[in-house]
């Protein structure tokens, strides 16, 4: 029992006490709201193109790929983001609104508190079976959360054909995107590279630079979020905050590890094993994506509910995820 709370404390307060720092740093005018706008531009442009690069760069071949956990995934993802479009058509009335709600759905800091926490519960071979998901699943969410958030934010006076070309552009310009099939493109010509990869080879100051930038992200963007942050802002978002909160902490891990269990039987897959249910429930149990804000705010959605989300999503958490793990491994899925 107490090993599980210091595990859910360690997996979810550092990224609280970085983003408590930002807020801080902006009382005492440390930071200017100059700062945080231009910043929040930086990460999104190149820090986070720079993290999708080097996650799916790290993965040593396709061929390590487990087909059913991953297809399983997805077909999740998808069902959620279905389950949420359909709540916020119905029930949110602020269009600026709806994207941001609907990220919280579907959409989870996998990449920083899931991985880890695929490791925390069962080792090396919950971190590599939360690896190889991510290089899949990532994409797919940040796919999604482009549409998410440009169908509600869209020009309605302009051709529908004008409109899709616009989502299809600015899905192909993302650079969360770019930096995935950049990694992904480099993984496909690996075998033809021999034993030379650019992180070992003579130019791998070339990725370090490139890693330099990718490890900043997460944690200039919380530092960023913690300035914007506001504590006013709490009572009058208090029903969109409950809900995305519920939404993601226990509507999609319930959905998600139900599905997880039925679907391959469904489908005759090859059966899953403790380290891919590990990785699958730390891909539905984690709070909302941290590139979620920076999105909402460079492609003119709510930013500051995005930001009481993610902080809000992020604190409870640290209840939820030892709840859920401690029923998960009764159970005996893992």
């Amino acid at each position: 029992m107490a090993d599980s709370i210091l595990f859910s404390i360690n997996a979810v307060f550092p990224i609280v006490l970085v983003a408590a720092f930002g807020f801080f740093c902006r009382k005492n005018n440390t930071v200017t709201d100059e700062f945080l706008k231009t910043g929040n531009k930086f990460c999104f442009k190149y820090c986070f193109f720079a993290m999708m690069f080097c996650n799916v760069y790290k993965i040593d071949s396709l061929a390590e790929i487990r087909w059913n956990s991953i297809v399983t995934a997805l077909i999740i993802v998808l069902l959620l983001f279905a389950v949420g479009l359909a709540l916020v058509v119905s029930f949110v009335k602020d269009k600026r609104q709806k994207g941001v709600i609907l990220q919280a759905v579907f959409r989870s800091n996998f990449a920083i508190i899931g991985i880890p926490l695929a490791s925390n519960i069962f080792g090396d071979e919950g971190q590599q079976a939360a690896s190889l998901i991510s290089a899949f699943s990532v994409p797919l969410f940040n796919v999604l959360a482009v549409i998410s958030l440009v169908l509600f934010t869209r020009d309605e006076k302009s051709p529908a054909k004008a409109q899709v070309v616009s989502i299809i552009k600015k899905i192909l310009t993302n650079p969360l995107i770019l930096g995935t099939a950049c990694g992904m493109a480099c993984l496909a010509v690996r075998p033809y590279c021999g034993d030379w990869r650019l992180s070992t080879g003579n130019l791998r100051f070339i990725y370090k630079a490139v890693d330099s930038l990718a490890v900043i992200a997460p944690w200039l963007s919380l530092v960023i979020l913690g300035g914007s942050f506001r504590f006013s802002a709490i009572k009058r978002l208090l029903p969109q905050i409950s809900v995305a909160v519920v939404a993601r902490l226990l509507f999609a891990p319930a959905v998600g590890m139900t599905l997880s269990y039925f679907l391959p039987r469904w489908l005759n897959f090859t059966p899953l094993s403790g380290a891919d249910y590990a990785a699958l429930f730390a891909l539905f149990g984690s709070p909302v994506a941290i590139a979620s804000v920076a999105m909402a705010d460079q492609m003119g959605s709510d930013s500051e509910l995005a930001g009481q989300i993610l902080v809000w999503t992020t604190l409870f958490s640290a209840f939820t995820v030892f709840a859920q793990t401690a029923l998960l491994r009764h159970i005996g899925l893992f």
